[in-house]
């Protein structure tokens, strides 16, 4: 377990209020509401396709949005930026159960609009929350600050998914239907637009002070670096390794295993679980290991995940490869955000975050979008190999920037070295 402290002082008020936001940020968006759109489409007549096309569309949007969310960030400051994003999610959130109201002819469009809205609205929350985590920690409790965010934002997606497995089967008894039917999922997605709700509080509670590091023209213009490039891909290929999982394991074990919603909600929460388990205890890990060595050991362990997933065809395979997946990002994510901010000047904070965003996001919706034809074509576990073959690309790439993070901290050694020999002669 990490120390909750920041040198020999408590983490700063605005640290946990950014924790709070995220815990339920994602508690109402990850937790409760992506968990039933996937089985609440299924149950409104439409397949795997549609589920892996309108997960892709939503990754484009969190895509383009965390570039303009970066952008915003730089101008009117994160803080607003944020409250803006839960504005936005929060009317994506509601547009979905209000969809057995509209005619036929128009649900599909209905259903890309609420996937947009949401999605872009959430992009701006996270790209908000990173770039305001590093402007109210110091570097050397940076990572320890946000493998503490990761922890919260896992609680919620913990009790999120765990309380949106259940909500459908106690609704049905309830309405005296069955979970067959769209009515019992359609009630449990607003409890995810009220939860999204009280995200304001902790926003509006932060400092204005703490989120004003904006872009001037006293500063040096922004550089895409090499660095940066290599950071982008290892986003990519993770969370396209992710979505392989997240998109279509709910799914999966609900056509082919026919597990109930309850027993899906508890094996996704018990990943998330173990996410935060994995999140507190990064810091230990991360105590001899450089961000870029902590990434390397997450996205090995999303690999033997979906590898597990892939090959064993069976009700266990699904769970541990799920609990894996869900568990090991844990380890991953603090290590990402943290190396985001340690090759961004402060004033380009909001804007890496936002690339870095948008670099994930993409990689998400590329799995998702050819995810959905893979399925129709060769089935489930042929996606969760092609999710093991973008982690081990991720694998690769994380080891090839540690590699050039470590060349470049031993660069200003060995110029003092050389300064030092000269002098001396």
């Amino acid at each position: 377990m990490p120390r909750l402290t920041a040198g020999d002082r408590p983490y700063g008020r605005d640290v946990w209020l950014l924790c709070a936001t995220s815990a339920l940020g994602s508690g109402a968006f990850l937790g409760i509401h992506q968990l039933l759109n996937a089985l609440f489409v299924l149950r409104l007549g439409y397949g795997p396709q549609l589920v892996g096309t309108l997960s892709a569309i939503g990754a484009l949007s969190f895509s383009c949005s965390s570039l303009l969310g970066g952008f915003l960030g730089t101008r009117i400051g994160t803080r607003s930026m944020m409250m803006l994003g839960v504005g936005i999610n929060l009317v994506g959130m509601s547009l979905l159960p209000l969809t057995p109201l509209i005619p036929l002819s128009l649900r599909f469009a209905w259903l890309v609009a609420a996937q947009i809205i949401s999605s872009s609205g959430w992009s701006m929350q996270v790209v908000g929350v990173i770039a305001t985590m590093a402007a109210v920690t110091e570097p050397a409790t940076r990572r320890g600050a946000y493998a503490l965010r990761e922890a919260g934002a896992g609680l919620g997606m913990f009790l999120g998914a765990l309380l949106g497995g259940m909500m459908p089967e106690w609704i049905a008894g309830y309405l005296q239907t069955t979970t067959e039917t769209p009515a019992p999922f359609q009630f449990a997605l607003w409890v995810s637009v009220i939860v999204g709700a009280v995200t304001l509080v902790p926003v509006r509670l932060i400092q204005p002070a703490s989120t004003q590091a904006r872009a001037s023209a006293g500063h040096a213009p922004f550089r895409v670096t090499s660095g940066l490039l290599m950071l982008l891909a290892c986003g990519f290929a993770t969370n396209a390794a992710h979505a392989a999982c997240k998109t279509f394991s709910a799914v999966y074990m609900d056509t082919t295993y026919r597990l109930p919603t309850s027993i899906i909600g508890t094996v996704t929460s018990a990943g998330l679980l173990l996410a935060i388990v994995a999140a507190l205890s990064s810091t230990r890990l991360a105590a001899r290991r450089s961000s870029g060595q902590m990434m390397i050991l997450g996205a090995t362990g999303i690999l033997v995940s979906l590898i597990l997933m892939s090959v064993i065809r069976h009700p266990v395979g699904a769970v541990v490869g799920v609990v894996g997946v869900y568990g090991i990002l844990g380890v991953w994510r603090p290590a990402y955000q943290s190396l985001q901010m340690e090759v961004a000047r402060p004033e380009w904070r909001s804007l890496v975050s936002g690339a870095s965003a948008m670099g994930m996001s993409l990689g998400f919706g590329s799995m998702s979008l050819g995810g959905g034809h893979i399925v129709a074509a060769a089935g489930y576990t042929t996606v969760f190999g092609a999710g093991a073959v973008a982690a081990l690309v991720s694998v690769a790439v994380a080891a090839l920037l540690t590699a050039r993070q470590a060349r470049s901290a031993r660069e200003p050694e060995l110029e003092q070295a050389v300064e030092g020999g000269r002098t001396a002669a």
